[in-house]
C-alpha cells in the first residue's frame, strides 16, 4: 500500500494553518531557499522516487498542493509530498552545520546523512508513519471528538486512496493517543525530523497542550533544539 496521497491530502489542510505554512515552504524562505543545500544532498542520489534533480522543483510542488487540483497536485499527492517532507528534515539537519560567509554563501563541513537515511525518508512504512504522526499531533489538545474525526477523514478523498488504506485511517483516529508508540516506529534521526515536520502541519499550534506536546515530541525524538528551531522556521510555524 501507498500511504503518500493521504499523506499529501492532509498537508492540504488538516489544520487551519496548514495552508499558511505550505505557502512558507513554497516561498524564497522556504524550499524555494533551500534549492542548492538539498542538492548537495540528494543530487545524483534516489530517496522515495525522488533525484536530485527534482529537487529544484519541490517549491512548485508545495504550490500545486495549494492548488489542491490539476496534474501536478496530483503528481505531488502521489508521493512527492513525502519529498517536501524529507527534504524539509534533510535541511533541518544540515543546516545547524552551515555557516554564512562574508559573501552571504553557505559553506558547510557536515557530513551528508547516511544513504539508510536518506531513503528511509520516503518508505513505504515511513509514509504511514507520517499518517500517524499527523493524527496524534491533532489528539493533543484532547482526543478526538466525532466531529474532528469526521472533518479530517472527509479530507481523505477516494482518489488514490483503497478502503484498506482508509480504513486504517480511521482505526489510527480512534485509538488513544500514544507518543511512545509513535515514537518507537521511528527508525533514524533523519525520520525523526521528517515526523516533527509533519507534526507542525497537523496542528495550528495556538494553545498550551499543542506546544506541551511538540516539546514532548521533540525531546522524545531525540531532536536538539537547532534542529527544531529550523523547521519551525522553515514552515513558517510558531516556536512551541
Amino acid at each position: 500500500m501507498s500511504f503518500g496521497n493521504i499523506v499529501g491530502q492532509l498537508l492540504q489542510g488538516m489544520s487551519s494553518q496548514s495552508h499558511s505554512r505550505l505557502e512558507r515552504t513554497a516561498s524564497p524562505e522556504g524550499l524555494g531557499g533551500l534549492v542548492d543545500i538539498a542538492q548537495k544532498f540528494l543530487s545524483n542520489k534516489q530517496a522515495g522516487g525522488m533525484t536530485g534533480g527534482q529537487v529544484g522543483g519541490l517549491g512548485a510542488l508545495a504550490g500545486a498542493l495549494l492548488g489542491g487540483g490539476g496534474s501536478a497536485a496530483k503528481g505531488a499527492l502521489g508521493g512527492s509530498a513525502m519529498a517536501i517532507l524529507g527534504t524539509l528534515a534533510v535541511s533541518a539537519l544540515q543546516d545547524k552545520q552551515n555557516t554564512p560567509t562574508s559573501s552571504g554563501n553557505l559553506t558547510s563541513g557536515a557530513q551528508p546523512l547516511p544513504q539508510e537515511q536518506i531513503e528511509a525518508l520516503a518508505a513505504p512504512q515511513t509514509e504511514q508513519l507520517m499518517v500517524r504522526a499527523m493524527i496524534t499531533a491533532a489528539k493533543a489538545d484532547g482526543q478526538l471528538d466525532q466531529k474532528e474525526m469526521d472533518n479530517i477523514f472527509g479530507k481523505i478523498s477516494a482518489d488514490g486512496v483503497t478502503d484498506e488504506e482508509r480504513q486504517l485511517v480511521m482505526d489510527e483516529l480512534s485509538r488513544p493517543m500514544d507518543l511512545q508508540a509513535l515514537v518507537s516506529a521511528v527508525p533514524n534521526k533523519a525520520v525523526a525530523a521528517e515526523v516533527y515536520a509533519a507534526s507542525l502541519f497537523a496542528i495550528d499550534i495556538d494553545t498550551e497542550a499543542e506546544r506541551a506536546y511538540l516539546q514532548q515530541l521533540a525531546q522524545a525524538l531525540g531532536l536538539d533544539r537547532a534542529t527544531v528551531s529550523r523547521l519551525h522556521e522553515l514552515t513558517g510555524s510558531p516556536i512551541a
